[in-house]
């Protein structure tokens, strides 16, 4: 397929060129064949041989990651060229978690889990890659060497400086001097400076007209390794935020058992994410602790491929897509969606299917009084409608069979994300935008009901079905600041981020009245989730969950408004201030809760002693919500429970600095004795939040009260063993 539409940047871009898909034929086809063939190749030998040579050892680690994100992937992709590089790579590595998800969790479902299964997928790639190639008219994608070398060593240096100084500031940070307005009040001005210096060049490049997309993409690398490689480096590759710890138990009861091993765990029922990381653990023979810590760079990575690729097909200027990453990466950082968990999965499985529809899927502006009476009242919205990619039947029946697979991951992994993304399908549905889209939609919606049909009983006992209310506004209220200080600032930096990206994004299409059709794709993908807030607030976190949906789109708009400034000068001025201001938003978000959201190496390892020596079927207390725990396959074994008396865990009416109060809440669960834990990460979550109630007086005095012994101690953590009287 060959496509020569050729489209002229908006005013304020100085450059004109084709499509940035006119160039779809076959040569990234040819490249995704011998990169599957190569991944194939390599990983089955790693995950086969590796683990009995070495037990543990990385490469069969690598092995388990080439196989599950790229091998499936390339055997379909390698059939169809997207016309985008980002694309294409982003699509391989989307369809691959697709198929391993949907293949895992069968074998859960089954209770046939045998994970080596999945080398088949190696096998068909290998056979699908090798048929397309010697179909192939073209041996590989052309190499064009860049001719204009200008400023490259500056800028190559530029990006070499500002990794190194990030590392070496990095280096000399020690965790337990951050306080409790985060990493940036803390940091040193090697860390800074390397950050400055990543987003300066990459802001640098964008000024060329030009610009070398090799070079912009190392740079955005560079900065979300910058960003989000820091706290596993900081914290000895120690997963952040206690409830991810939740997911790694299930990840290893999956690993253990091969089944579902607690039917009331709503986590079990949506396993689609944590049986896709079983399967990386077992074919590796290494558990999920060992890489956990490094998830949110992972994810980060592979939503900025498939983004790229979005953008691209959104903006024909390069810059603009570009400028849309570096808004993007300082938009998203402080939402804390990117870790270890179904949402993360299903974020970047969203992007792909937003990909796809919008590679696809997508139809031209209808002709004039065309259409019935809905046509008619949607079309002053759709004015100027630029004419999207070409599609053959087949790459529309592709589109729709991919969809339809990655949709069912989606809802076989998260609960609120499928509803999401019913909603952004369904606005463009509304106004035309796709081809087919009714049919799509009511296909979207049966998967999604029948899977919440199955599941439903559980849902409506555990949460109180499926409504939250119809008040909008206490829906997106979000989690409430209990305290001011520290916490207070943090929340104000990231409260004008939020609103600040949705007044401008409103200020931008409302500049477009007069042809709403250049900026409706992602308006109406921007606003379609606050359909969301009307009918649940997800324990608080809808409003953030609407957020990340909300933020690439608004990202784009912005940018394409920013390089329509005709001033050169005041288009790069607002754009440094933009992206700057962007970021240090966003990370002080992300940094700011460091102290009590990220655990130093013993309380893990306190933690791992725990289940290690405690009997089986011992209560655990927690005297504060903020410490590893369930991360074992057993967790079901524990009765592990946190005293009732934090004010962000209502109802709070325990006073832990009463012995008498606590020993009869312990009496109260059946147990006659308990293993407490106390530990650095309890105290710094009791001065950054104000609670819980008498937590001070519990840790000064616990130890020498009677019939509570130590039985672990380090640097970080102690954990006693308190009886009780069976009437006291």
């Amino acid at each position: 397929m060959s496509l020569t539409r050729t489209e002229t940047i908006p005013s304020g871009s100085e450059l004109t060129r084709p499509n940035p898909v006119a160039g779809a034929g076959e040569s990234r086809a040819v490249m995704t064949a011998y990169a599957g063939i190569a991944a194939s190749v390599v990983a089955v030998p790693l995950v086969l041989i590796m683990p009995i040579v070495v037990p543990g050892a990385w490469p069969a680690l690598a092995g388990a990651f080439l196989l599950v994100c790229v091998s499936p992937g390339a055997a379909l992709m390698c059939w169809f060229d997207t016309g985008i590089g980002a694309l294409q790579a982003g699509l391989t590595l989307a369809v691959s978690l697709t198929a391993t998800a949907i293949a895992s969790a069968f074998m859960i479902w089954a209770h046939v889990w045998h994970p080596k299964l999945l080398c088949a997928f190696a096998l068909a790639c290998a056979v699908s890659c090798g048929v397309r190639l010697v179909r192939a008219r073209t041996s590989a994608a052309p190499r064009n060497l860049p001719k204009n070398r200008q400023g490259l060593w500056v800028q190559l240096a530029l990006l070499l400086v500002g990794l190194a100084a990030w590392g070496y500031g990095v280096s000399k940070i020690q965790p337990q001097s951050i306080g409790l307005y985060g990493l940036l009040a803390s940091a040193n001005v090697w860390f800074v400076l390397g950050l400055v210096a990543l987003l300066a060049g990459g802001l640098l490049e964008l000024t060329r007209r030009a610009p070398r997309g090799w070079l912009l993409g190392a740079y955005l690398v560079g900065l979300i390794v910058a960003i989000h490689g820091t706290l596993p480096i900081l914290f000895g590759n120690v997963p952040e935020y206690a409830w991810v710890y939740k997911h790694v138990g299930i990840i290893e009861s999956f690993v253990h058992y091969g089944r579902v091993t607690d039917p009331s765990n709503i986590y079990d029922q949506w396993p689609a994410l944590f049986t896709t990381v079983a399967s990386v653990s077992s074919l590796s023979h290494t558990g999920p602790l060992a890489f956990a810590a490094w998830a949110p760079m992972a994810f980060e990575l592979g939503d900025a491929l498939l983004l790229l690729g979005i953008f691209q097909m959104l903006s024909v200027d390069r810059r603009v897509a570009y400028l849309a990453l570096f808004l993007y990466e300082g938009l998203i950082a402080w939402v804390g969606q990117d870790y270890l968990s179904p949402q993360a999965f299903g974020y970047l499985l969203w992007l792909a299917m937003a990909a796809i529809l919008i590679r696809w899927l997508r139809i031209p502006q209808p002709a004039r009084g065309q259409g019935g009476l809905l046509a008619r009242l949607r079309a002053p919205f759709l004015g100027g409608l630029p004419t999207p990619p070409q599609a053959t039947r087949t790459e529309r029946r592709l589109a729709w069979a991919l969809i339809i697979a990655i949709y069912f991951a989606i809802v076989a992994a998260h609960q609120l994300t499928p509803y999401l993304a019913l909603a952004s399908v369904g606005a463009l549905v509304l106004f035309g935008l796709l081809s087919r889209g009714v049919v799509l939609l009511v296909v979207l919606i049966a998967i999604a009901g029948g899977y919440l049909g199955i599941h439903y009983d559980l849902i409506s006992q555990q949460f109180g079905g499926l409504f939250s209310g119809g008040n909008a506004l206490e829906n997106a209220s979000g989690v409430s600041v209990s305290s001011g200080g520290a916490e207070l600032f943090t929340a104000k930096f990231v409260r004008v981020l939020a609103g600040g990206m949705w007044l401008l994004t409103v200020v931008v299409i409302a500049r477009k009245w007069r042809k709403l059709g250049l900026v409706a794709t992602p308006a109406l993908l921007a606003f379609s989730p606050f359909l969301v807030i009307f009918v649940q607030s997800y324990g608080g976190e809808a409003i953030y969950r609407v957020y990340m949906f909300s933020s690439p789109w608004c990202a784009i708009l912005l940018a394409g408004a920013l390089m329509e400034l005709r001033a050169p000068a005041v288009r790069w001025l607002m754009v440094t201030v933009a992206t700057a201001a962007t970021l240090v938003a966003g990370l002080q978000g992300l940094y700011g809760a460091v102290a009590i959201d990220a655990f130093a190496r013993p309380e893990l390892t306190a933690s791992l002693w725990l289940y290690g020596h405690a009997p089986r079927g011992s209560l655990l207390i927690l005297a504060a919500d903020n410490f590893p725990d369930l991360e074992v396959g057993n967790y079901n074994d524990y009765n592990l429970q946190v005293m009732p008396a934090d004010p962000m865990e209502p109802p709070a009416y325990l006073n832990e600095g009463s012995k008498q109060a606590v020993d009869q809440w312990i009496t109260s669960l059946g147990y006659h004795s308990a293993y407490l834990v106390i530990s650095k990460s309890m105290t710094e979550y009791t001065d950054y939040f104000g609670g819980p109630h008498g937590y001070s007086k519990l840790v000064s005095t616990i130890g020498g009260e009677s019939g509570v012994s130590t039985v672990y101690r380090n640097a970080d953590t102690t954990i006693y063993r308190v009886k009780i009287n069976a009437h006291p």
